[in-house]
């Protein structure tokens, strides 16, 4: 694996980083809805631990829905946006991009989750993501842990179901819009 290249998974019981698989295996709920939460938590390991303090951006990628290999990440190095964006994408949705469905969800979780029968009721705003990817800074990163961070897991289950609108959401509140470029990186499904 690329030396620049992290993958992390949920479902762990404690949260740790894995030097020779380059894996972030973190503490949280690795089912769909708590997508939130884990990459909440990524996102405060990244920020949080010495041997990720040299990392300026992080893309998130959605490994079934999204066509990618090395020479796309490669790629990633020559965009000139990274110095003066916090968060760009290829592609946005909601807010002057269109209504999303407030269901999508609902049979994508358990039947004894939280948000099995209850639609999405919150605000949506222009987002990147929803199976698409998105490249956050660091900075973008800060203010998305001053928001939610390990400390106030409980208060996101129950706002939060859509982990990429959630990511926008919060960016919003701090006057960051998504750039919208195309680096080519496909994706792969049909985005509701």
């Amino acid at each position: 694996m690329d030396k620049d290249m992290l993958i992390f998974v949920g479902g762990a019981d404690i949260s740790y980083f894995d030097e020779p698989t380059k894996m972030l295996h973190l503490k949280c709920n690795d089912l769909y809805d708590g997508l939130p939460e884990k990459i909440i938590c990524m996102i405060d390991q990244v920020l949080n631990l010495e041997c990720f303090s040299d990392v300026t951006h992080i893309i998130k990628i959605d490994d079934g829905d999204t066509i990618w290999d090395k020479s796309h990440i490669d790629n990633l190095y020559s965009i000139d946006e990274l110095n003066t964006h916090d968060y760009i994408g290829q592609h946005a949705h909601g807010g002057k991009y269109g209504n999303i469905s407030r269901i999508y969800h609902i049979l994508k979780v358990r039947n004894s989750s939280y948000w099995r029968r209850r639609p999405y009721r919150g605000t949506i705003v222009e987002y990147c993501g929803g199976g698409d990817t998105y490249i956050l800074s660091r900075n973008a990163m800060t203010l998305i842990n001053k928001t939610y961070n390990i400390t106030n897991m409980e208060d996101l289950y129950k706002v939060e179901i859509y982990e990429d609108l959630m990511i926008g959401k919060i960016l919003n509140t701090y006057g960051i819009i998504p750039k919208i470029i195309n680096y080519n990186i496909e994706c792969n499904r049909q985005i509701v």
